[in-house]
């Protein structure tokens, strides 16, 4: 019993060395270049501990990926939990969203470049995307009902401000585009945008 209890409390110590190992080795070497030997070999594990926990190489980076999708998905609740208006709640989950992404910028270019071909799945929709999504839509429902939202179809412009703000995430992280202050132009660019598209004003 006591061995069954010291492995249980280990499983999520072990899990974190293997993502975190993935990690760096996509990193540096990429979705195609790594394999499953760079990565026990970085996280100093034999192979066979590996597959107690992923069954590919894919498995664990479609891992990782979530890992950040459940990081975006909670700023984006935390940011709707405010006082604050329409206009700045809008602003403050582009904000939350941006800076999740700078600080998985890596993450975010295995999704949608190392593997945007081969592994589509890395970048469908997830149980976090629709989180995000719910999240968006409520927020617009609200807004709208209030009278502080242009009408529309809530659900609808929450797709297509979720899509819009992964598409300045991906040009602002990943594609090699946002350099220098770009990432705070887009940034800054998607704020105006939606708030001039959305807000209705008084």
């Amino acid at each position: 019993m006591a061995t069954r209890r010291r492995r249980t409390e280990s499983e999520p110590v072990r899990r974190e060395q293997l993502l975190g190992a993935a990690r760096r080795v996509f990193r540096e070497k990429g979705y195609n270049g790594a394999t499953i030997s760079d990565i026990v070999r970085e996280a100093g594990v034999a192979q066979g501990t590996f597959y107690l926990y992923y069954s590919s190489k894919n498995a664990i980076a479609i891992s990782l990926m979530e890992g950040v999708m459940e990081r975006m998905a909670a700023a984006a609740e935390s940011a709707m939990k405010s006082e604050a208006s329409f206009e700045m709640k809008l602003g403050t989950l582009i904000g939350a969203s941006f800076q999740v992404a700078r600080q998985n910028a890596d993450l975010f270019a295995l999704a949608f470049i190392g593997a945007d071909e081969t592994h589509p799945e890395m970048h469908s929709e997830s149980r976090e995307h629709a989180s995000i999504l719910n999240t968006a839509t409520d927020l617009f429902s609200e807004a709208i009902g209030a009278g502080d939202m242009k009408t529309m179809d809530p659900k609808i412009a929450a797709r297509l401000v979720i899509g819009l703000m992964q598409h300045a995430i991906i040009e602002a992280f990943v594609s090699g585009e946002g350099e220098g202050d770009e990432p705070e132009r887009l940034e800054q660019g998607v704020r105006v945008l939606l708030a001039n598209a959305l807000v209705r004003q008084p």
